[in-house]
Parts: structure tokens; C-alpha cells; sequence
């Protein structure tokens, strides 16, 4: 019985001395972890998803112009209550995160002295890892135009 217990802890150290992090073992790295070592879930970040994108966009704001050129430019402010519909077109890693392109959809909920506004085209949007979730940290206007009347 003592040899298996020396085996195996003999086993163990060896291990722990082939390790090439095994040196800094006892201290937390630059990201808060210990060593190389990291508990299997930091590895999986949750996808973003368009559901979580048109969550994520709401009182968020942002300059659009006219989609016939005509109109005068205006800030639209993505309200939780509008309907909106995004669907990822692309997504790049970047140094820092994801850009993510989506092909955006929406419109407002006038009330009786306001005209239907709806609001589509493309966004580019940015988000940086933070601690244990996605953070929209800035949106940009690629194609993203309004129009007056009906909206579907």
C-alpha cells in the first residue's frame, strides 16, 4: 500500500515539475488566473446571439440619414419597446473582441401626431470580453437609413 502511495505521489510531482508553468503555480497571472492553468468555462465565451444584440442596443443612439438622400440627418434611439430584428451577417475577432456586422431592423411606435419612421441597413458593432460576459462597447453606421411611411 505505501508503495502505490509513493508511486503515486512521485507521479504527481514529477508532473507538476514537467509543467511548464509550474514555476508560477502560486501566482495569479496577468488576467487574474493562476499560472496556465484555467477552469474549463473561462475557455467558452457565450455567443452572441441577435437576440442578445437587439438587447444590448437598446437606449443606445445613433445618427442616420434619409434612405432617399432627401431628408434631413437625425439621431435614432433604439427603444426597448420597438420591434427589431438583427441577423449576423459577418463577425471578425479582433485584438480586443468581436466586430460584428448585422443587417438591422426596426421601426418606431408613433403615436397619433407622429409619423411611422423605419429604420434598416447595416451596423457594425464592437464587443469587448469583460470579466465573464459581452459588452457593446460602440456601434457604427454602415448603411443604416430611415424612411417615412408604412412600416412593415
Amino acid at each position: 500500500m505505501h508503495r502505490i502511495l509513493l508511486i503515486a505521489a512521485a507521479a504527481l510531482l514529477a508532473l507538476a515539475g514537467c509543467s511548464p508553468d509550474a514555476q508560477n503555480s502560486s501566482s495569479a497571472g496577468a488576467d487574474g488566473e493562476r499560472g496556465g492553468l484555467r477552469p474549463v468555462q473561462s475557455s467558452d465565451k457565450p455567443e452572441i446571439t441577435p437576440e442578445k444584440i437587439t438587447r444590448d442596443i437598446v437606449g443606445r443612439k445613433i445618427r442616420v440619414s434619409d434612405v432617399t438622400g432627401i431628408g434631413p440627418p437625425t439621431e435614432w434611439t433604439f427603444e426597448a419597446d420597438e420591434v427589431k430584428h438583427a441577423e449576423i451577417l459577418e463577425q471578425h475577432k479582433t485584438e480586443k473582441g468581436l466586430t460584428i456586422i448585422v443587417l438591422m431592423t426596426t421601426h418606431n411606435n408613433p403615436r397619433a401626431d407622429e409619423d411611422n419612421v423605419q429604420v434598416s441597413g447595416k451596423l457594425q458593432l464592437h464587443y469587448e470580453w469583460r470579466i465573464v460576459r459581452w459588452v457593446l462597447t460602440s456601434i457604427d453606421n454602415l448603411t443604416f437609413r430611415y424612411s417615412l411611411g408604412l412600416a412593415t
